[in-house]
């Protein structure tokens, strides 16, 4: 066999491995998460999902309403400032029975809560959102109920109605939180970044890797 020979089938050989390598991988993800992201459920808090609540919010003076590129339509109400000029947490209630907390964090700032360490201004509604492990625990002095124990950090640009996880709730990955971004708005000559976060739940769950849960979960609406 003469070297051109052996150099393509050397070649051949490489490539094919390459494949393999890559098919795996992606076969590996789509059962990690792909799969279990389809089966994640919203939760539907009970306090929230009357139909009259809905109402009741969209025809409040100063509320906010929207649909979602799910065509799903959402309310809340405009929030209180008080006097350190912070809007506080409001609520967005879905006409669908979702619903969830709402946050409002200075664009000076950004959102820090969860996994979400920062977050700057681009262009418009477009950001760049950075994602770390933030020492994230849950539990007292005694117990840990849940705690990320990966180091990462990472940024990617987000668009107005971006959705993904920002976090498991709990080892098994039967519960996650999930984040949904609303953009910019301006309240009281202030801009700020709203983003708003609820539930979702599943009894098979889904491998809490991090970044990787986080990174898979972007592209994935979960209806709302």
């Amino acid at each position: 066999m003469n070297n051109v020979n052996k150099l393509f089938v050397i070649s051949a050989v490489f490539v094919s491995l390459l494949l393999i390598s890559l098919n795996y991988e992606s076969i590996s993800d789509f059962y990690a998460y792909s799969v279990p992201l389809n089966k994640m459920a919203l939760w539907e808090d009970p306090f929230f999902n009357d139909p009259d609540k809905f109402i009741e919010t969209s025809e409040k003076k100063g509320s906010t309403c929207f649909t979602t590129p799910s065509m799903n339509n959402f309310c809340y109400e405009k929030p209180r400032i008080y006097e350190d000029g912070i809007p506080r947490t409001s609520y967005v209630i879905g006409e669908n029975g979702i619903s969830g907390e709402l946050h409002f964090d200075n664009v000076d700032v950004g959102p820090n809560y969860f996994t979400m360490k920062n977050m700057s201004v681009i262009k418009g509604d477009t950001a760049m959102i950075t994602f770390a492990d933030n020492d994230y625990r849950v539990g007292n002095r005694d117990i840990t109920n849940y705690e990320i124990i990966d180091d990462f950090e990472f940024s990617t640009v987000i668009e107005k109605f971006d959705t993904f996880i920002v976090k498991c709730d709990n080892y098994e990955g039967t519960s996650v939180t999930i984040v949904q971004y609303l953009g910019i708005d301006t309240i009281d000559d202030v801009e700020y970044f709203i983003t708003w976060h609820t539930r979702a739940d599943s009894e098979s769950g889904i491998t809490c890797d991090y970044p990787q849960i986080i990174q898979h979960s972007f592209g994935h609406d979960f209806g709302i």
